[in-house]
């Protein structure tokens, strides 16, 4: 029997075409020129969600295909679509950022390279190709999300994180670590280090990397955004494994462990599992919160409590909903830490001897960051960055000394201040916020807080920068960037890193740990872009603070830790 008009008929595939030809080149544009996550939003699901929109209008008005095949062939795809985003529910659907363009874009390229058959059997194959699409996508699952909100995805029968970190071998030992009373010099006692600032003094190492820097020992480890703090032969860190937070620490030169304090407590977001905050070493003891709240003092040298207090009750605070994420601040006799309470208890000071609340102050809801010492104006005081701005508290009393309101509407300020002098201080946000320098002086007894630059040009998330030779150098947004600190005037952008840096600052050197767990050296010079060397030192997403302690570099992430030697700057070759 002759094939009928209709089924030798074939599609008005032209236009379809155009609207993937221009979503494609929309999609480069943001992919080069977009920083921030919410350009990286816009790239990863509007983009393709428009084009979608479109390619559905042609589908149905102007494909010329059958009246009935047009209606199924835009019900089957949306319907296999809204499957997937029940299947995510919980992570909004974010895996429809790869499953729309997958199945709109790679259908019309289908009916591209089979436009020689007949429609009867063109149909044909491209519903076979979205039938298999939407059988691949069921079958993945988004774990997390990247730093540019991309999702992060794995297949469903993958083991989850929380099984990643139940199946992790038990620490039974309980040995005794042999610390000095006081952190040195050279040790990394708190979070980015003694003063906060990522700043490594005393160091150079070689910076030919063609051989990589030795790998001298690698673990696994529990999941955690923690840093590590490392004081003596020792490091210290807070991971998850199973049900419990754990406070762990290691002997620096092999990575074995010497003891593990558990607490029953796990928390979980789209940012990833466990604990956000770096323990704090001062004069023996460890002061610790995870990310449900609970705040510890620990015996340094075995892991014992000497007190322990829930941050939620103190403060009648929830757990935000991206966890409590401040690192300890020890300011004199007192553990001060982010609570993002109601008005009045943004911040609590506990006594460091007993842990009773010495002083609730403050307000702010949202907030990664950690209390920030400074001395400004000749007066000693914490910063604490929110959502609402910076205020400053008096160390002692908790009282409100000074605060910029600068508000944000989108994500959470991540970030630490930077203090550039006893006058000034610069703090950012992402998004469209940017970064800001304020000067502080106090007249009488009345403090002046006023705005020296405000620039869109660079806008840090989660990413903390350094200050070297009137420079700042860190990230506008996922992108590694350099700015004048007296005008905020961007003077180079570089590559894409999405992660941390310390300054080497006798090297005049900057060392990126990138989330791809790639570690970056760039040079720390406002005239240009240069980067040195490279190597692979992590697998997996890294959001983690690295840190260099006698010539050594330590690194971990999500899933592993490993120590790299750094070879001394006089070495050969």
């Amino acid at each position: 029997m002759p094939e009928s008009p209709v089924s030798l008929a074939r599609p008005r595939i032209w236009p379809g075409a155009v609207i993937v030809v221009a979503y494609l080149l929309v999609a480069l544009g943001m992919s080069l020129l977009g920083t921030t996550n919410i350009q990286n939003f816009i790239g990863l699901i509007l983009v393709p969600l428009g084009a979608a929109v479109l390619l559905g209008i042609w589908w149905l008005a102007a494909s010329r295909v059958p009246v009935l095949d047009r209606v199924l062939g835009f019900v089957l795809p949306a319907s296999a679509l809204g499957l997937l985003y029940c299947f995510q529910e919980s992570w909004d659907g974010m895996l429809l950022a790869y499953a729309i363009p997958a199945m709109t874009v790679g259908a019309v390229a289908v009916l591209i390279l089979t436009q020689r058959m007949v429609w009867r059997r063109q149909r044909w194959v491209a519903l076979v190709y979205m039938m298999v699409c939407a059988s691949v996508f069921a079958a993945l699952r988004v774990d997390t999300v990247s730093g540019g909100l991309a999702p992060v995805v794995s297949w469903r029968w993958s083991p989850t994180a929380i099984e990643r970190s139940e199946a992790l071998p038990g620490i039974d030992v309980q040995k005794t670590a042999s610390l000095p009373a006081q952190a040195g010099a050279a040790d990394w006692p708190a979070f980015r280090g003694a003063q906060r600032d990522g700043r490594v003094v005393g160091t150079t190492f070689h910076s030919d990397w063609t051989t990589p820097p030795r790998e001298v020992w690698r673990r696994k480890i529990g999941p955690a955004w923690s840093s590590f703090a490392a004081v003596g032969d020792y490091l210290f860190t807070q991971e998850q494994r199973g049900s419990d937070e754990a406070v762990v620490c290691y002997l620096a030169a092999t990575g074995e462990p010497v003891w593990a304090n558990r607490v029953t407590a796990r928390y979980e977001d789209k940012m990833g599992l466990g604990p956000r905050a770096t323990p704090t070493f001062f004069e023996g003891r460890l002061y610790t919160q995870g990310a449900t709240g609970i705040v510890q003092c620990l015996e340094a040298a075995t892991g014992a409590t000497v007190w322990k207090r829930s941050l939620a009750e103190d403060a009648g605070a929830d757990v935000p909903g991206f966890g409590f994420s401040s690192s300890s601040l020890v300011v004199g006799d007192l553990v001060i830490v982010f609570a993002c309470g109601d008005e009045g208890k943004g911040a609590v000071a506990y006594k460091r001897a007993s842990g009773d609340v010495a002083w609730m102050a403050g307000h702010g809801t949202t907030t990664y960051s950690s209390p920030h010492f400074a001395v400004l104006a000749g007066v000693p005081q914490v910063l604490m960055v929110t959502n609402g701005g910076m205020q400053s508290l008096a160390p002692d009393t908790g009282a409100s000394l000074w605060e910029h309101e600068w508000k944000i509407p989108t994500n959470p300020r991540c970030t630490q201040p930077l203090l550039v002098d006893d006058r000034r201080v610069m703090f950012g946000a992402t998004g469209t916020s940017g970064s800001r320098l304020l000067r502080v002086e106090k007249k009488d007894e009345a403090w002046d807080v006023g705005t020296v630059w405000t620039t869109k040009k660079f806008r840090p998330y989660f990413n903390d920068y350094v200050l070297h030779k009137g420079y700042c150098y860190g990230f506008d947004g996922s992108r590694f960037a350099c700015i004048d600190i007296e005008t905020g005037e961007r003077k180079w952008e570089g590559h894409r890193y999405d992660g941390q840096v310390l300054l080497v600052a006798n090297m005049d050197a900057l060392l990126v740990l990138s989330e791809a767990g790639d570690v970056v050296l760039i040079e720390a010079t406002s005239e240009r872009f240069n980067e040195r060397a490279r190597f692979k030192a992590l697998r997996g997403k890294t959001w983690n603070h690295p840190v260099i302690v006698n010539g050594k570099l330590y690194v971990r992430n999500s899933e592993e830790a490993a120590c790299f030697e750094l070879r001394p700057a006089s070495a050969a070759g």
